[in-house]
């Protein structure tokens, strides 16, 4: 059964391209960060007209103030880069930047820069519980009196000369602009932190689902050809016995009638063609496993008696099986069965009480096997992915046949094709 698997669109790939290549690369993240900080800080300060920008504080026209910046943006970067192996050092280290910024450029809404955020994101998605409560209370609180501080600067003012019944106001605006920042940067940290924990998890799931289910389908397929070896192996030494039986029988006829002698004698080299061709099988599997005798084995002839026994569960079962298979290699005729005989099992599991169509004819090379059924009362869902039909897959693959199993309208259907030569392929 052939799976379409839909192509994910352009887009799609290009934003999956763009998170591998953030995820593999801490740097690039990184210097976006820092480009977008160096523009957000150049914008404020930078201004056609008198050299000060809208934000009020130092210009970046000054040499010193320039410089200092510039060092402040790059160590604040390189900082970033480090975030994922120390990310509260990373923290703590952008927090100090921030505040040597402000200082500098005397405005504590151009010393929130990219980075500052970008720092409290990767933190809260990073650290949890009471020690991320205290490294926020600690950058708050920085935050606050870098704000205080500048607003007071600003004003011409120092902190005793503010009457202490003005300092609720002085203080309002400030903690209520940085407790919602912080609360806005920690809520979206965490939700990247779980999203991320999730997906990590799903993925480490669908891993592990996918290595069990392979690891079953390698344990059917070599209980499979285990149990192909075993049967090939019984077949075998059927016409083996045949041989013996009929050359002994053709020794003591030898002189009082070698006519008959003679056809014995044929008897035994078509046996023993057959023999070798089944002994060739089994060298070419090389999976005998156990001793447990089942001779002699089912061929196409008892198809029949095995339909018979399942139309208890399945009344509406019809057979079409065509009676010329007597010359056909026993190894071929086995395998033929054991197709009929799942597929058959299939029904049974998964529609019981349907009708069903057994259709097994041979044709100038090869022998094709139709086993179609009705959806039926009860009728559980399947994907064709099961470890029967891997098995009858590996059963007809290894005499070089081909197997189909998949949906047919409400039924199911099961298609096989088996050379009659039924040489091992590969």
């Amino acid at each position: 059964m052939v799976t379409i698997r839909q192509q994910p669109s352009l887009l799609a790939k290009i934003s999956l391209e763009a998170r591998e290549l953030l995820s593999r690369n801490p740097a690039v993240l990184a210097t976006i960060a820092g480009i977008l900080s160096a523009v957000w800080v150049f914008g404020a300060t930078c201004s056609l007209f008198g050299g000060k920008g809208y934000s009020g504080g130092q210009s970046l026209a000054n040499p010193g103030v320039l410089a200092g910046t510039a060092t402040i943006l790059v160590a604040l970067t390189v900082v970033a880069c480090f975030r994922r192996r120390y990310p509260v050092w990373m923290y703590l280290l952008t927090l100090a930047g921030t505040v040597a910024l402000g200082l500098l450029l005397e405005d504590r809404g151009v010393a929130a820069t990219p980075l500052y955020w970008c720092a409290i994101v990767y933190l809260a998605g990073k650290a949890s519980g009471s020690r991320l409560a205290l490294l926020v209370m600690l950058g708050m609180t920085a935050d606050l009196l870098l704000t205080t501080k500048l607003k007071l600067v600003g004003e011409g003012m120092t902190l005793s000369q503010v009457p202490i019944g003005d300092l609720p106001i002085l203080l309002f605006a400030p903690v209520v602009n940085i407790a919602s920042s912080y609360a806005v940067m920690i809520t979206i940290g965490m939700v990247v932190s779980r999203h991320r924990s999730q997906t990590s998890a799903s993925s480490m799931a669908m891993e592990q689902m996918q290595l069990n289910h392979e690891a079953r389908l390698s344990d059917a397929i070599a209980e499979e050809r285990q149990n192909m070896a075993r049967e090939l192996h019984d077949v075998a030494a059927h016409h083996l016995t045949g041989m013996l039986i009929q050359a002994k029988s053709a020794d003591k006829l030898l002189l009082s009638n070698p006519d008959q002698a003679k056809a014995l004698l044929g008897g035994v080299i078509d046996h023993g063609d057959r023999a070798l061709n089944s002994l060739r099988q089994t060298v070419g599997i090389l999976r005998i496993g156990g001793t447990d005798p089942r001779y002699p084995q089912p061929m196409i002839a008892d198809i029949p008696q095995l339909v018979e026994g399942c139309r208890a569960s399945i009344p509406l079962l019809e057979l079409d099986l065509e009676d010329a298979f007597e010359e056909i290699d026993s190894a071929v005729q086995l395998s033929s069965y054991r197709v009929v005989q799942e597929a058959l099992s299939n029904v049974l599991r998964h529609a019981p009480q349907s009708s069903a169509k057994v259709s097994v004819r041979c044709e100038s090379d090869s022998i094709r096997l139709d086993i179609t059924n009705s959806a039926g009362m009860g009728a559980a869902a399947t994907d064709g992915q099961s470890l029967g039909i891997s098995g009858m897959r590996e059963r007809v693959t290894l005499l070089g046949g081909t197997l189909l199993a998949g949906p047919l309208g409400n039924g199911w259907t099961v298609k096989a094709v088996i050379p009659t030569a039924g040489r091992i392929v590969g």
